[in-house]
Order: structure tokens, then sequence, then C-alpha cells
């Protein structure tokens, strides 16, 4: 275990770390991506999927699901960014700013689409 005190620039206060990485300059880089990463693992845990409450213990099949809820949240992603880009946002959410992020537009524009009866809109390749 290593202990850590950083401080940055952008912050009044340091911020303490204890890591099992070695290299201090290493954690923090490690650190500085924590977000990007919490967030995933709250995608697909309780701000999305809810796969903590399958409750599985056989690897392969744990494997299998996660699996699927990765290709799930890929497609999800690609409905928040098309929400974007389409400008849907104001039909599932504020009209005045948006506060969610990707994953979180995608599923309500998902469940927009589901609940209305709507077509699921699909990204169409263009032959190479």
């Amino acid at each position: 275990m290593h202990a850590i005190a950083w401080w940055d620039k952008k912050y009044k206060e340091p911020i303490y770390l204890v890591t099992n990485v070695k290299n201090a300059r290493q954690a923090c880089r490690w650190y500085k991506k924590r977000f990007s990463i919490e967030t995933f693992f709250s995608d697909q845990k309780s701000r999305g999927f809810h796969l903590h409450k399958s409750h599985l213990c056989d690897p392969d099949r744990l494997f299998r699901l996660m699996m699927a809820a990765c290709l799930a949240y890929i497609w999800i992603i690609f409905l928040g960014v098309l929400d974007h880009k389409e400008k849907w946002i104001p039909i599932i959410h504020r009209k005045d700013r948006c506060d969610l992020s990707l994953f979180q537009l995608g599923l309500r524009l998902l469940s927009y689409f589901l609940n209305e009866e709507k077509s699921i809109p699909i990204l169409k390749l263009e032959p190479l």
C-alpha cells in the first residue's frame, strides 16, 4: 500500500490517495480516469441495467450476462448520441438544459419509442 498526497494547481486542498500502484504519477493518472470508469459501473449497476441484482455466481453465466450488457450499453450510448444529433432531448427531458449522461438519454429515448410504439432508429451503414 502507498499513500499519496497530491497537490494539483486546480485544487485548493491536496487529494489523498491510498493505492497499490507503486508509481505515484501513474496512480494519479489512474485517479483522473475514475469518473468515466465509475460512470460505466453505475450504468451497469444501480443507474441502468441493475446487474447487481442478478445474483449470478457461475462465472460463465456472469460472463455472458456482462457481454450482453456491454453490447446493450454501446447501443444505448448510440441512442443517446442520436438523441443529441437529432435534437430530440426536449421530447424526453428538460427543454432549458440537459443534465443527463448519454446513457440516461439513450435509455429514456428507447423507453419513449417503446411506449409511443414508434420505430426505433437504426444506423444505416454504407457499403464499402
